[in-house]
């Protein structure tokens, strides 16, 4: 499945090969909860809502350019650390190209 992930990160998103190694590592730790929308983007790339903490993965792609994957990793980490991922994303963001 890591292959999968890493094959489609940067064929279909542009990630560099150590990003999406990184990003496959994180998805496929993610949240129980979150992972019935993992397996539905990678089988048909179709995007699921979900909300927490005032924050919803819709938001994060629209108004942050977040990736989908990015976006669920980001509502991984509000249900894992909550108050510092909150604090975080909570702030001004300015784009950082890796």
């Amino acid at each position: 499945m890591k292959k999968k992930i890493i094959e489609l990160l940067t064929k279909e998103l542009g990630y560099s090969d150590y990003v999406a190694e990184q990003t496959a590592n994180d998805l496929l730790s993610i949240n129980h909860k979150l992972q019935p929308l993992l397996e539905k983007w990678l089988g048909t790339r179709e995007i699921k809502n979900f909300e927490i903490l005032g924050f919803s993965i819709d938001e994060l792609m629209s108004q942050r350019n977040f990736t989908f994957p990015s976006a669920l990793i980001a509502m991984d980490w509000l249900l894992t650390e909550p108050e510092i991922a909150t604090r975080e994303l909570s702030q001004k963001y300015r784009k950082v190209t890796v």
